[in-house]
């Protein structure tokens, strides 16, 4: 495939649901095209040797290795590279749009369905986090916003972020880190019976959201609960931003992802 005529993909924003699917909560995402990837026409040798640990990857992978294209091979060997404005280490979904990317144009027999879809781009983003749900990558690969939940996978139309802004942290962190972090935590019944309540809240706002309806106070009450639950997840200068917030009332903040640096999210309750 000629580079020029690739797709771009956008970066993701994890507007609800960080951590939660895991005690039946759900997830809402949505693309962003303010940060994007497409592949480059330029080769970029320096690159060939992350590629090429993600080739033997594959290799490795009954699932994915009967599937790659030849040429993927011999193009990382020539400095395989693509073009990205997505900040690395910001929860914002570089390597699912990476991974959505390369799964488009050099893999066969790509999946139809939903549920096979996101199982396939979960194996090939796996790579980079051990164990990866496939939301990043589905979410840049079909470039729709995407309801998701122990029942299945939805597509919504009609839908926009509405309020949520992002609020940058400064600090780089590792997705890999903080989910180390939470299962170690999640292994305490406090935080377990917390975790319960957040979810019960988070699903609250989630299906008010999606129907259309104020979740301003709702919005308010997850802020608060999630400022005391996941207090390891919240840098300082952000815990200081987080509160004002709170504080004053015209803005609420929450979780954008795994925490702990990258981005955060506010939702503007004044505009």
């Amino acid at each position: 495939m000629d580079p020029k005529s690739s797709r771009t993909f956008s970066s993701k924003i994890l507007l609800f649901g960080e951590y939660l699917v895991l005690h039946g909560g759900q997830s809402l995402s949505f693309p962003y095209s303010t940060y994007t990837l497409k592949r480059s026409s330029e080769s970029l040798p320096k690159n060939r040797f992350f590629f090429q640990k993600l080739v033997t990857y594959i290799h490795q992978n009954e699932l994915l290795r009967t599937r790659i294209k030849s040429e993927f091979s011999a193009l990382v060997n020539q400095g395989l590279h693509f073009e990205s404005n997505i900040p690395v280490g910001y929860g914002l979904g570089s390597s699912g749009a990476l991974v959505a990317a390369i799964y488009d144009e050099f893999f066969n027999n790509k999946a139809n369905e939903f549920s096979e879809l996101k199982k396939d781009l979960s194996e090939l983003e796996s790579f980079f986090h051990d164990k990866s749900s496939g939301i990043d990558p589905l979410t840049s690969y079909l470039d729709k916003p995407i309801l998701s939940s122990h029942s299945g996978i939805e597509i919504l139309t009609n839908i926009e972020m509405g309020n949520f802004s992002l609020f940058d942290s400064g600090k780089k962190r590792s997705a890999k880190e903080a989910i180390q972090h939470f299962n170690k935590l999640n292994q305490d019944a406090d935080f377990k019976n917390s975790l319960v309540e957040l979810t019960e809240i988070s699903n609250a706002i989630l299906n008010k959201y999606v129907n259309g309806e104020d979740i301003l106070e709702v919005m308010k009450t997850y802020s608060q609960k999630q400022f005391l639950v996941f207090k390891d997840f919240i840098p300082e200068n952000v815990r200081k931003e987080w509160q004002m917030g709170l504080d004053a009332g015209n803005y609420y903040m929450k979780l954008c992802g795994a925490g702990m640096g990258g981005m955060y999210l506010k939702f503007n309750a004044v505009l």
